[in-house]
């Protein structure tokens, strides 16, 4: 059984520009996330079995979604899981239409989908107890190009995160 979850994965340059702004929070009180493992989540899958994992791979290979620009502008925190994060404001119609037929791909192996309105975000700091205000004002153009599969491992150093598989987005 592997933990899996399907996201958006960054370059080196946009993953730099959001671990810069993370950095504007960094205290004692707060745990930053590590650069290498700054991404959106589009779906979490939880456990899974390798057999489920193979099945996804295939399905996911069928999704066709156009790449988008996602504009990152914003800082949030939510109390309840204590996580400070970096969103937008705008939800491009390609981010929507893939999370969608990821949900789709994620349901015919009958896992469990969540819920809520799909909020994208890049969580930047855990154990965040309080609202912290950003200190400087920024825009991080992200221009997404493709998915990922991703597996969490658990580490003597914390969580790593390894993507398994990717898949370009196309028009």
């Amino acid at each position: 059984m592997a933990r899996l979850f399907f996201a958006l994965w960054s370059d080196e340059v946009t993953r730099e520009k959001l671990y810069k702004v993370s950095q504007q929070f960094e205290n004692e009180n707060i745990r930053l996330v590590k650069r290498s493992n700054l991404h959106i989540t589009l779906e979490f899958l939880g456990e899974v079995s390798s057999e489920v994992q193979q099945e996804l791979i295939a399905n996911a290979a069928k999704i066709h979604c156009e790449p988008f620009d996602l504009e990152l502008t914003s800082v949030g925190w939510w109390q309840k899981p204590a996580i400070l994060w970096i969103g937008t404001t705008h939800i491009p119609k390609s981010l929507t239409e893939l999370v969608t037929s990821i949900k789709k791909c994620v349901k015919q192996q009958e896992l469990k989908t969540d819920k809520r309105p799909y909020k994208p975000h890049v969580t930047i700091a855990r154990k965040v107890k309080q609202i912290i205000v950003p200190k400087e004002t920024f825009h991080i153009l992200w221009q997404v190009t493709s998915f990922v599969l991703v597996v969490s491992k658990s580490t003597e150093s914390g969580v790593e995160y390894e993507v398994l598989q990717e898949w370009p987005l196309v028009a």
